[in-house]
């Protein structure tokens, strides 16, 4: 049998000079039961919530309109960026992968965009553009270097293609054009016998009688006739 519970004097004495309650009967009520009251809720600590924004999970990303981000996936993955013989082992979503990234690399010769901005452009969430990336990575056709930095954000990572068909493929591909302006080469270009015209000689009279109708014959009033 367990020992009785024994209290402090302190404590019995806080408990008898406790103040009575502003209101007995709303106290009568809550303590007979016939006010109900609410379920007490669950509050995080507000000491932890302070400090836990750096090392909170990131929320997760949703798209505004998933038809359009699917469409927009697609249409990336359709674009063809790589060889047919490539594009086949991959995914719809790793080949929209390999669309933005061939096209920073024809760019700026390497890809330096994070995986937000891809998985954004791409119409995908982050974890299946890393997954696309860990997947070409791989099969060896890009290399993927990680620049650290103690203390503060990481920099994005730099993706470079060192595979030399895709290479070869994204060399082979349709070239940026100006803004502006045709791309029709100039008439010197051709040969001289297809844009030969021969200069047209005209008659001195008809000259002279387009300035004859424009005169008025002297003490008539009227326009003089041509010859």
């Amino acid at each position: 049998m367990s020992a009785p519970l024994q209290f402090s004097a302190a404590l019995l004495n806080s408990r008898l000079v406790k103040a009575p309650p502003s209101n007995p009967e709303l106290f009568a009520g809550y303590a007979s039961g016939e006010i109900a009251t609410r379920s007490a809720r669950k509050i995080a600590n507000r000491a932890v919530r302070r400090f836990q924004g750096r090392f909170a999970r990131p929320r997760p990303q949703r798209s505004p309109d998933r038809e359009k981000s699917i469409h927009r996936r697609r249409t990336l993955a359709a674009t063809w960026p790589m060889p047919p013989v490539m594009a086949g082992m991959l995914t719809t979503s790793q080949v929209a992968y390999a669309r933005i990234v061939a096209d920073e690399v024809h760019r700026a010769g390497r890809c330096e965009l994070t995986l937000d901005e891809i998985a954004a452009r791409g119409g995908m969430c982050r974890k299946t553009a890393k997954r696309a990336q860990d997947r070409l990575s791989e099969l060896e056709w890009i290399t993927v270097e990680e620049r650290p930095v103690e203390g503060r954000k990481h920099l994005s990572n730099v993706v470079r293609i060192v595979s030399g068909e895709w290479s070869t493929w994204i060399k082979m591909g349709p070239k940026p054009r100006p803004i502006g302006g045709h791309s029709c080469p100039t008439t010197g270009n051709h040969s001289a016998k297809t844009f030969h015209v021969e200069p047209v000689e005209r008659l001195q009279g008809a000259y002279e009688g387009v300035r004859w109708r424009s005169r008025v014959q002297p003490g008539t009033g009227e326009r003089g006739n041509a010859a």
